[in-house]
């Protein structure tokens, strides 16, 4: 400081703030504008689909050829076709179908147990109680522990006769069927 004048140097960056010739933010978007955020998908692990041919629109856009991650919404009305984190295009569910032994085990009314039913659930338990063990072994040593396999499958085929996509996502035991109209 020299002569009571305060060099540039040594000033408040929230004095400076306001006078910035640019913004903060260039594009004006913040990272949870972008529609990864707005179209969240539940976890980072969907099937991939690859698309081998431009699909083309009305509007003159275009899906280019490429490996993509296809996701389900969560109120299961939509496939997210999704490339680097960024959403390309949203496809239209039409028809839907659960493995209904699967759904029946989740949302099955309590009921009686029988023996074998006992049985499983007391063998689940001990598996559930090794996991943990391993979990927290793991989370001393700093690493993760490997996930489960989870069936999952996307698949995209040309129908000549309706001229349209028809793009099949399977995850776990739920089925959806999309199109894509050219």
């Amino acid at each position: 400081m020299i002569d009571g004048i305060v060099t540039p140097a040594l000033r408040d960056i929230d004095y400076l703030a306001p006078a910035a010739p640019y913004p903060v933010i260039p594009s004006g978007i913040t990272v949870h504008q972008k529609s990864i955020y707005r179209y969240s998908i539940p976890t980072d692990e969907q099937p991939t689909l690859l698309i081998s041919d431009y699909i083309p629109d009305h509007n003159g856009n275009f899906i280019s050829p490429g490996y993509y991650q296809l996701a389900l919404s969560d109120d299961r009305e939509f496939l997210y076709l999704i490339e680097s984190k960024e959403l390309r295009a949203i496809i239209p569910v039409f028809k839907i179908a659960e493995n209904e032994r699967e759904v029946h085990k989740l949302y099955a009314p309590k009921k009686e147990l029988t023996k074998r039913e006992k049985q499983e659930r007391a063998k689940k338990k001990r598996q559930e109680k090794i996991k943990e063990v391993i979990n927290k072994k793991y989370a001393v040593s700093g690493a993760t522990p490997p996930q489960e396999y989870e069936h999952m499958e996307a698949e995209i085929e040309y129908i000549k006769e309706g001229g349209y996509y028809l793009i099949r996502y399977e995850k776990g035991f739920i089925r959806a069927w999309g199109a894509v109209k050219i």
